[in-house]
């Protein structure tokens, strides 16, 4: 159990397989859970150390005692249960496996604290400014983004407003709203088991306070570690979904491009939630990756 600050908070976290190889660390989606890694945690669990957590407020960690949460102190969080978990399991840095929103604390953790990280395996994310290349977001520039970002924080101060979205979100019918704008917009494949799985995301966003989800949004809107890519100096995989329209092929192309010695995978007729709906291809990218690189 690692703490770490604004004062304190608990992380709980859990290091499940054998002892002998690099470990994995996961980092999982905006107001998302260790849930969305129910394949592959027993998965690769089986092989090496698997340290699985959530951010603080999510899953099981304790919520914050301060507004401010932001993609920068959920990569120091990563960094404290990596620390926690290393010192007790004694293990060496982590092949960091950042999904979506993750992949974006992910380079933060190696802007941060790259000791922490042995290699890093990137799944339908961006580096940054999500959103940006989408026809008529306008969120491309510096001003209207933040703009909205001000606009969800201010959010965040009027919980009393947000708490009947998050009441939708719980009940049957907002859930069916909620599934059918994922698979239109490319975030889950229209398949029946996904249904569950985004059922249970939603649900856990339901819970989530509101003052958090303001916060993180705004932060993952304002967020940008282009500039850290070509730092990277550690093996790195890019899996891509080609229907994905949340993080599509062509930002997962600039982040390859943009870091040395990368690899890029792209799935045919896989969504933003690839490592769901094709565990078993995914699992076998990110075999052939480690044993490529001796991880």
């Amino acid at each position: 159990m690692a703490a770490n600050d604004k004062r304190i908070v608990t992380l709980p976290y859990d290091v499940l397989g054998p002892a002998g190889r690099p470990p994995i660390l996961t980092v999982h989606g905006l107001v998302s859970s260790s849930q969305h890694w129910r394949s592959f945690t027993p998965h690769y669990a089986a092989a090496r150390p698997v340290v699985t957590w959530d951010y603080r407020g999510h899953g099981n960690s304790s919520p914050p005692p301060a507004r401010g949460v932001s993609v920068a102190q959920f990569a120091d969080d990563a960094h404290a249960v990596w620390s926690a978990a290393a010192q007790a399991h004694g293990f060496g840095p982590a092949i960091v496996t950042g999904l979506s929103f993750g992949v974006q604390v992910s380079l933060e953790l190696w802007r941060r604290h790259p000791e922490a990280v042995r290699a890093l395996v990137l799944i339908c994310g961006t580096a940054g400014h999500p959103f940006a290349h989408v026809p008529g977001a306008n969120l491309g520039g510096t001003t209207p983004r933040r703009a909205v970002a001000s606009l969800l924080r201010g959010m965040g101060d009027h919980p009393a407003l947000v708490r009947p979205m998050l009441a939708l979100l719980r009940s049957p019918i907002g859930q069916r709203l909620a599934c059918e704008l994922a698979f239109v917009t490319g975030g889950a494949n229209r398949a029946p088991e996904m249904r569950g799985v985004l059922g249970d995301l939603f649900a856990h966003v339901g819970g989530l306070p509101p003052a958090l989800i303001a916060d993180i949004t705004a932060s993952y809107l304002e967020h940008d570690a282009f500039d850290v890519l070509p730092t990277i100096t550690v093996p790195t995989l890019i899996i891509a979904g080609d229907r994905d329209q949340l993080t599509p092929v062509s930002t997962a192309a600039r982040m390859r491009d943009a870091i040395p010695n990368s690899q890029l995978v792209v799935f045919a007729g896989n969504s933003h939630l690839v490592q769901v709906e094709d565990p078993t291809g995914v699992h076998q990218v990110i075999d052939r990756f480690l044993a490529d690189h001796a991880l």
